[in-house]
């Protein structure tokens, strides 16, 4: 999993990045001081993007944008001190997927990005085994556990049995929540 990593204070960019590091050692990690050099990185198509508001180089619902615009499947998560509610609500209007504030406590803020992206779960976990793995990618192409277990030449007892691990590896609700979590942390 690849991540980009964008805030104009050297120390917090950087507090940040290692934080991230030690708690998810396969996460990729760029880093940006400024939005076009956001951008720039941004090309790269990273999995997750978390992007201070007010950072030199534009406005920031014009930053979003162009972060938005450059990769369009990443989670797209905003940290800022920044506490205008009129602000803040057109941010929301922008397509991220998290507003996370500064002043939370490290260790919050760390757990709060972790449960907006289920994929940074699956670097902390073991993979799932491979017949889950082929169930899940069933699940998502919308077949019934008979289904499934015809194409995999299993019983549906032991679909039902995967679908319920899938389901609680992804901290999912759900089978169809299950799917949505794994496609948007890109698991399938």
């Amino acid at each position: 999993m690849r991540g980009l990593i964008c805030d104009d204070h050297p120390l917090m960019r950087e507090a940040l990045a290692a934080a991230m590091r030690d708690r998810w050692p396969g996460l990729d990690l760029a880093e940006a001081g400024d939005y076009p050099a956001a951008w720039a990185l941004a090309e790269t198509r990273p999995d997750l993007c978390l992007v201070d508001l007010g950072m030199p180089g534009a406005e920031p619902l014009e930053g979003l944008a162009g972060l938005r615009a450059r990769a369009p499947k990443a989670l797209l998560l905003v940290l800022t001190g920044l506490t205008d509610p009129a602000l803040l609500a057109a941010v929301r209007g922008c397509g991220v997927d998290a507003v996370f504030s500064k002043n939370a406590d490290p260790q919050a803020l760390i757990e709060a990005i972790r449960a907006a992206a289920p994929a940074l779960q699956a670097l902390e976990a073991p993979p799932l085994p491979p017949r889950q793995q082929e169930v899940l990618e069933l699940l998502a192409q919308g077949l019934t556990n008979k289904e499934i277990a015809r194409r995999l030449a299993i019983s549906p007892a032991t679909v039902k049995i995967h679908v319920a691990r899938v389901t609680s590896w992804l901290g999912a609700v759900n089978r169809t929540d299950a799917v949505a979590r794994a496609q948007r942390g890109r698991i399938i």
